[in-house]
This record gives structure tokens, C-alpha cells and sequence, in this order.
């Protein structure tokens, strides 16, 4: 895979069936449940509206106009208003290992900085180890239980990093 062929960009109606589909993909890859998580998620297949708001933002990642991935970010329900949610940060496993993760989760804090928040937060999964080593990497620290109501009940690792 050449990285310079990877495209970034703004999510569009027409991702919106094929990303629900990635992001069910990858939760049943890693064995995560599928209530508590992004997979119950009811605006799962339509993230271009949930996301079409000044405050959140979804990209996709495509490699040969193959859609392998995204994430985004977007306000969290019962937290400051400071604080943003880093969101459906989902990985075909060809784009895993090649640092595009770190690539669009730096894009995703500055992006969120750049709409004012001051905080980013994360949910995740243990088996997503790559996922909470770059997380670790980049300064996120643990918190002792969940911010906010995301309504990921299954997702027991909660993380915070100031921006």
C-alpha cells in the first residue's frame, strides 16, 4: 500500500451506508459486543447527518477509492462544553500498523481545537491495544470512569488529553 495514495476528506452522503459497514466489520473482527458500543449506534448508517453540525466533523479514508477507514469528532451529551468526543475511530485491518491512525487522530485534534473545544475524550475497548498505545503515545491519560453520556456502556477505557 503506498500511503501517498491514502485520500482524507470530509464525509458524504454516499459514505454513509458503506462506513456502517466497516464500522459493524470491525467490532465483530475484535469481538466487541454489539450493545454498549458504536454498533448499536441507532445514526450508524446515516453519520453524514449526525455529523453535518458545527461542532462535529467525520472524515473517511479511502486508498484507491476503497473506503477503509474513519473518525471523527463531535460534542459529548452530559460533559463541558469544552470537551470533545473523538468518535468511531474504525480501521480496515490493510490500513492498521502504517500510521494513518496517528495521521487523522492529530488532524481530529486540531480540527476540534480549531471549533473551540479544549479537551478531547475517548471510549474504547481492551482489545483495541493499538488503538490505546497510540492513544497513550499522544498523551491521553486514564480517567476513572466515563465522562459524559455517550451511551457506550461496554466501552470500559475512558481517556482525556487536554488540546
Amino acid at each position: 500500500m503506498q500511503l501517498e495514495s491514502i485520500q482524507i476528506s470530509l464525509i458524504q452522503p454516499w459514505d454513509s451506508q458503506e462506513l456502517g459497514e466497516l464500522i459493524k466489520r470491525v467490532l465483530e473482527e475484535m469481538n466487541a459486543p454489539k450493545t454498549g458500543t458504536a454498533y448499536a449506534d441507532p445514526y450508524l448508517f446515516d453519520l453524514y447527518s449526525y455529523y453535518n453540525h458545527p461542532k462535529r466533523d467525520y472524515y473517511v479514508i479511502r486508498y484507491n477509492g476503497e473506503l477503509l477507514g474513519g473518525g471523527g469528532y463531535g460534542d459529548l451529551p452530559g460533559a463541558p462544553e469544552e470537551v470533545c468526543e473523538i468518535q468511531k475511530m474504525y480501521f480496515d485491518s490493510r490500513l492498521r500498523g502504517k500510521g494513518i491512525g496517528k495521521r487523522l487522530l492529530l488532524q481530529l485534534i486540531e480540527e476540534s481545537k480549531r471549533v473551540g473545544y479544549k479537551k478531547a475524550y475517548i471510549e474504547t475497548l481492551p482489545q483495541m491495544t493499538s488503538a490505546i498505545g497510540l492513544y497513550e503515545h499522544l498523551g491521553f491519560t486514564y480517567l476513572d470512569g466515563p465522562l459524559g453520556g455517550t451511551g457506550h456502556t461496554s466501552c470500559p477505557i475512558h481517556l482525556i488529553l487536554e488540546i
